[in-house]
């Protein structure tokens, strides 16, 4: 059902259609993410694609933080099937109010509302697009190669050993290896959407299709995401109507290792600045002296092949 809101008694927050076009997230998490209060937004991946956790008034003691997420009043597990583009609000119930929705929803309520035609409304087109670039806001402060070679220097000396490096004036800057991995990643978006009904019907359709490449690793960590949805509305009586919707998600996500030992980002902070990216045969350079643990991470690019390709279908169909 509907309340206006000065009649709602419960914590209820509202995210309308125009926050999410202002914010344009890749996924509807980041739509949440600081826009409500006491809903947490936990990033498990800082990848394009990566998903996260929600956590509404803290973390449930039976171990199960996730909230009920509700779109069009179906029972959603997963937001990755759901284009940013295709809502029209979010509604999250926080307090006891979402007990209505029963033990599922002791952690909080998300209700989606998606965009729909109306009755008798004329064919509408819709199309949307955007571009962008991302790049790294941030960069570690790290030793360029002279500094690295007088603290390598002054640590043999300590140890009563030769120091490894007889003249530092050679060393200059050296690689910045973090340069070398980050990059700036574009994204495309394009959404096209079909709305209208009749005297008695509704319909709409939408396509969407999304690309961002990763600021690591370019393509070697893009995310692309390609979503059609539809629904059908018919009200045969005033009292007897069908609902339909049906949402196809086609997903393909490529991989680079991350956020553990071993990672592209940890050996770009470890890999040493004196060592340059190619050797002298044109080879990636070997990390020497620094521990099995640390690699090239230009080769480690490189010679990464991870992909996922995930294919959802949802569907409901259902008379009143």
């Amino acid at each position: 059902g509907t309340q206006t809101k000065k009649e709602i008694t419960g914590a209820v927050s509202v995210i309308g259609s125009e926050t999410i076009e202002k914010l344009k997230p890749t996924r509807i998490e980041q739509a949440l993410q600081g826009q409500v209060a006491g809903v947490n937004i936990t990033t498990n991946s800082g990848s394009p694609g990566g998903g996260s956790t929600i956590s509404i008034r803290g973390v449930s003691t039976n171990g199960d933080s996730r909230p009920l997420i509700l779109v069009d009043g179906n029972v959603v597990e997963d937001l990755s099937v759901i284009n940013p583009s295709d809502i029209e609000s979010m509604n999250i119930l926080k307090d006891a109010t979402a007990g209505i929705y029963g033990v599922r929803a002791a952690n909080g309520v998300i209700l989606i509302t998606t965009r729909t035609g109306r009755k008798s409304m004329p064919l509408t087109i819709e199309y949307n697009a955007y571009a962008g670039f991302q790049t790294t806001t941030r960069e570690i402060p790290v030793l360029n190669a002279t500094e690295y070679g007088v603290i390598v220097n002054e640590g043999y000396a300590a140890a009563g050993s030769t120091p490894p490096f007889t003249d530092l004036s050679g060393l200059g800057v050296g690689t910045d290896w973090q340069d070398e991995v980050f990059q700036t990643a574009p994204v495309f978006n394009h959404n096209i959407t079909f709305r209208g009904g009749g005297e008695k019907s509704s319909y709409s359709y939408s396509s969407s299709f999304l690309t961002q490449d990763g600021i690591v690793g370019g393509k070697k960590s893009n995310f692309t995401r390609f979503t059609n949805a539809a629904s059908y509305n018919l009200d045969f009586l005033e009292n007897f109507k069908f609902k339909s919707g049906l949402t196809l998600t086609r997903t393909k996500k490529n991989n680079l290792p991350e956020s553990a030992l071993g990672s592209v980002l940890f050996n770009a902070l470890n890999m040493a600045p004196n060592i340059p990216v190619r050797d002298e045969n044109g080879e990636y350079s070997l990390a020497d002296g620094l521990g099995g643990e640390v690699i090239n991470p230009l080769a480690q690019m490189a010679n990464t092949y991870s992909r996922n390709k995930v294919m959802k279908l949802n569907g409901f169909a259902g008379l009143t």
